[in-house]
């Protein structure tokens, strides 16, 4: 990522590529940007990212995490903001773009110590959470394969076939719901703790995971990646960016 005081020109052309930057609102965010960006971008998309930071962690704290009032207040919070809203749906360029990269400000900015580390982890996890969870079946599955985790969707014979055990092994189902959530085939070793509280069917060391609960699952990747990447970040890099020195402050 690169700097200048340039005014970034915002192309409309018929055939350009930015779609193939930011295909997704929904992301990993394990590739930083390289385009230029103004240095009054790169304070706004940093001030901004942590006012959406700050207003999850102040939600969390006032509302019960994932309830109707918790959601609908997140989603104002993100729209007046303008970062991405409904994940992998909308055609939003702009706001894709400054979602990724205002996140890598914010890394940067946080990677200074393990109690801002600690911070800035909880609130990105409890926002991929909440548009995680608005996301539809088809579009689980199509972020699944974007991030490369091979979960698919069980089979309606084969979701049939199981309808029983998956019924008795997940706590809160009944038939109707069973028949109507999507079912995801996880290797054991990445649903163990679902697995410890036996909340999944287990078969051939696959579990047989409820899309209300393969939340769980991706948010444990993503937090273990995020940790690696601020790991690996050094007061070396922090320097050469001023202004990142008030947002920890």
């Amino acid at each position: 990522m690169e700097f200048s005081r340039e005014k970034r020109l915002k192309a409309r052309l018929a055939g350009d590529r930015r779609g193939d930057l930011y295909p997704h609102s929904l992301q990993f965010y394990l590739q930083p940007p390289t385009e230029n960006i103004s240095l009054a971008e790169f304070e706004n998309f940093a001030i901004d990212r942590l006012k959406l930071l700050k207003a999850v962690e102040n939600l969390g704290v006032s509302y019960v995490k994932g309830s109707d009032e918790y959601k609908s207040r997140l989603e104002r919070e993100i729209r007046k903001l303008k970062f991405p809203f409904k994940a992998l749906v909308e055609d939003d360029y702009d706001a894709r773009r400054k979602d990724h990269i205002s996140h890598f400000i914010l890394r940067l900015a946080y990677c200074q110590s393990e109690d801002l580390r600690r911070w800035f982890i909880q609130q990105e996890m409890d926002l991929f959470r909440y548009r995680f969870n608005e996301l539809t079946g088809d579009l689980v599955e199509k972020f699944l394969k974007y991030v490369n985790l091979s979960y698919g969707a069980i089979s309606k014979e084969v979701k049939e076939k199981l309808a029983v055990q998956l019924l008795n092994s997940t706590p809160g189902l009944n038939g109707a719901k069973v028949e109507e959530l999507e079912f995801y085939k996880v290797p054991l070793q990445e649903a163990m703790d679902l697995f410890r509280v036996r909340r999944v069917y287990l078969l051939n060391a696959f579990t047989y995971v409820p899309q209300t609960d393969i939340v769980a699952i991706v948010l444990n990747n993503y937090r273990t990646k995020l940790s690696k990447a601020l790991a690996v970040s050094t007061l070396f890099f922090l320097a050469s960016f001023v202004p990142l020195a008030s947002l920890v402050n």
